[in-house]
C-alpha cells in the first residue's frame, strides 16, 4: 500500500457484513476503523472493547486503541462488543464468538471481526435486536450462576462453537417466549422476530447441523 493510501482516514467508523441467500457461505463480519484523527463525518471509533480467549482458556476483556502494539490475532468469545468515541458515546453489538484480525496502518487501526454466527447490532432503530440482546445476557447470566464456577463458565463459553451457541440461545429464548406472549404485544413481536431469524438462517443453510443445547454447552 502506498503512502497516499496509508494516510487516508476511514470513510465510515464501522460496517456490518451479512451473508445473503445468494452467498450463504459468506461469514458474518464487523469491520471497525480506529482512526488517529476524528473526521466528524461519522461515528469516530476511539476504542474497541470485547471478550477474547485468554492463554488459560477463560476470557479476558481487551481494549483496542490506535496504534495497536499487541497481538494481531485473537479468538473472540461471546459477549458485548463496545465501540467508544471521543465524546463518550458508545455503539454496541453482541457477538457469539469468532476471529479478530487487527491491521495497524499509519493513520488507523483496522479490526476485522469474523464469525459463523450473526453479530447482532444494538441499535435503537431495531428494538427487537435490542430486546434479543437483553434476553441473551439474562440467559447466559443464569447459566453462569447455575454453574457457580466463573472460570469454568468462561472456559465453556470460549470453547463453544459460535453458531452452536447462537442456535442454542435462539431456541431457548423462543421456548421461553412461547409462554409469555399475548396478541400484538412486545413479547409476541420478539417471538416472531426470533422465529423469522431462525427461518432465514435455515433457508440459507446455516443451521442445518445445529443440535446443541445450552444444557449441553454448560453441563456440570
Amino acid at each position: 500500500m502506498n503512502d497516499e493510501n496509508e494516510i487516508d482516514l476511514p470513510v465510515i467508523g464501522y460496517l456490518y457484513h451479512y451473508p445473503t441467500l445468494n452467498h450463504p457461505t459468506d461469514k458474518f463480519r464487523l469491520d471497525i476503523y480506529i482512526s488517529s484523527i476524528p473526521t466528524e463525518a461519522h461515528f469516530d471509533v476511539l476504542h474497541v472493547i470485547l471478550n477474547a480467549k485468554s492463554q488459560y482458556g477463560g476470557l479476558e476483556r481487551i481494549k483496542i486503541s490506535h496504534p495497536w502494539g499487541d497481538h494481531s490475532q485473537f479468538r473472540v468469545c461471546a459477549g458485548k462488543v463496545i465501540l467508544e468515541d471521543r465524546k463518550d458515546k458508545k455503539d454496541e453489538a453482541f457477538c457469539f464468538g469468532g476471529q479478530l484480525t487487527i491491521n495497524v496502518k499509519k493513520s488507523l487501526t483496522e479490526c476485522i471481526l469474523v464469525s459463523p454466527a450473526p453479530i447482532i447490532e444494538n441499535n435503537e432503530t431495531k428494538p427487537m435486536q435490542d430486546l434479543f440482546i437483553v434476553e441473551l445476557e439474562i440467559l447466559l447470566a443464569e447459566y453462569q450462576a447455575e454453574l457457580s464456577d466463573e472460570i469454568e463458565y468462561e472456559k465453556r463459553l470460549c470453547a463453544a462453537d459460535p453458531i452452536d451457541l447462537y442456535y442454542a440461545c435462539l431456541i431457548k429464548i423462543i421456548e421461553i417466549y412461547k409462554h409469555r406472549t399475548y396478541k400484538n404485544d412486545i413479547n409476541m413481536q420478539l417471538l416472531n422476530y426470533l422465529r423469522q431469524e431462525k427461518c432465514r438462517l435455515e433457508k440459507a443453510g446455516l443451521l442445518k447441523d445445529q443440535k446443541s443445547s445450552l444444557d449441553k454447552i454448560f453441563a456440570k
